[in-house]
């Protein structure tokens, strides 16, 4: 769906709602009924995605008819309440034991996917919408509520999968409306919030820091400031609340409380940052946390004075990641102002060495933008156990 004219800033996450919410048959003239919904041809559609053919289906759905789609989504919608209202076994029952909704919903995913997310290109303009298939997926989540017992479980993955992968593509917005989406469904979902909070902190990492104030700036220029400078803190807040959501909704998510310690640092709120870290190194067996956490603590400890301190974590982060250059080369200045040159120069020099036997990115730089394939290995692991 193209746009007659580009959305301004203001309005861009009301009208992606907008297309998330507004049912497809609001304007439509009415469908005749089927007996036994949906029609054959939808059916064999679903049951190919279902398949082997996951990938024909996907293409095939290209050139569906629109109307013909709503008539079968109506006529699912009407059986899905009147099967949740019968007792036993009865007759719109039965069409669920046929029609898996749930491949279905993914098959309008994966091609609103293909229409909409790209490959992320480097230095090229990243280009991302919401389409039609977005609103099919939501009224299908809402067919699955009715008659699927497990579309909680299944759901919840499903819509942080669609936003990681939407993050993968750099569809930021887009990544945050389907994690929206999910949490309207879900509003104590700790994984989605943490994935929210991921979106959200990656777009407070993106925001541009106000400029300093200087001496002769005028009064228009000092307000300018002051009002992005609060604008900007009030995103990390938002960030800070939507990652203390997620723990208080499931404390076992490390990478949260990591984020959590990383986002109160930048609100220049060591203590507790430094609490947070300390728990992810006593809890986690995740490596690459255990590196992230011994590296964000170290500096903690910098800032303080606490040099011999965060000689020991920088140590401790170059043990769990030897490759890594950012944790040689803060070992590295920790030593210098230690005035240990000698060490100094004997961590610089072995990280150097390490560097050139990497082969793979190192989780530091890769931070502040999460760049992930990891929501579409989820999506094709929800499809594959369709057919088991």
């Amino acid at each position: 769906m193209r746009l007659p004219f580009p959305p301004t800033p203001g309005c861009a996450a009301a009208l992606l709602a907008a297309l998330f919410l507004v049912p497809s048959s609001a304007s439509a003239a009415a469908c005749p009924p089927s007996r036994v919904p949906p029609s054959p041809e939808y059916l064999q559609l679903v049951t190919r995605y279902a398949s082997a053919e996951s990938t024909a289906a996907v293409l095939a759905l290209k050139d569906w008819s629109d109307e013909r789609l709503r008539c079968d989504l109506d006529n699912l919608q009407a059986a899905a309440v009147a099967a949740s209202r019968c007792r036993g076994k009865c007759e719109d029952r039965v069409v669920f034991e046929r029609f898996s909704v749930r491949a279905a919903l993914l098959l309008h995913a994966e091609r609103e996917i293909q229409e909409r997310f790209g490959a992320p290109v480097t230095e090229q303009e990243v280009t991302c919408s919401t389409g039609p298939n977005a609103q099919t997926v939501e009224r299908l989540a809402g067919i699955l509520f009715l008659v699927d017992p497990e579309a909680k479980a299944f759901l919840s993955r499903f819509y942080v999968a669609m936003a990681r992968r939407a993050q993968w593509s750099h569809c930021i917005p887009e990544a945050e409306q389907w994690a929206r989406t999910g949490l309207r469904r879900f509003p104590k979902d700790g994984p989605l919030l943490m994935t929210l909070g991921i979106v959200l902190e990656t777009t407070a990492f993106l925001t541009l820091v106000p400029a300093p104030r200087a001496a002769i700036q005028g009064p228009q220029a000092v307000r300018q400031y002051e009002a992005q400078t609060a604008k900007l803190g009030a995103l990390w807040e938002r960030v800070r609340r939507t990652f203390e959501d997620a723990l208080a909704a499931d404390a076992s998510l490390h990478e949260a409380r990591l984020r959590l310690g990383r986002v109160l640092w930048r609100l220049d709120r060591p203590e507790p940052a430094r609490a947070c870290f300390e728990e992810v190194i006593a809890k986690s067996d995740d490596k690459v946390l255990l590196y992230l956490a011994h590296l964000f603590l170290g500096r903690i400890h910098e800032d303080q004075n606490r040099l011999a301190d965060a000689e020991k974590e920088y140590l401790a982060a170059v043990a769990v990641r030897p490759t890594s250059e950012a944790a040689a080369v803060a070992l590295s200045h920790a030593r210098l102002v230690l005035g240990d040159t000698v060490g100094a120069r004997e961590a610089m020099e072995s990280g150097l060495e390490q560097v050139r036997l990497r082969i793979e990115g190192d989780p530091y730089k890769n931070y502040p933008m999460t760049h992930t394939r990891e929501g579409q290995p989820e999506i094709d692991a929800l499809r594959k156990a369709l057919v088991r």
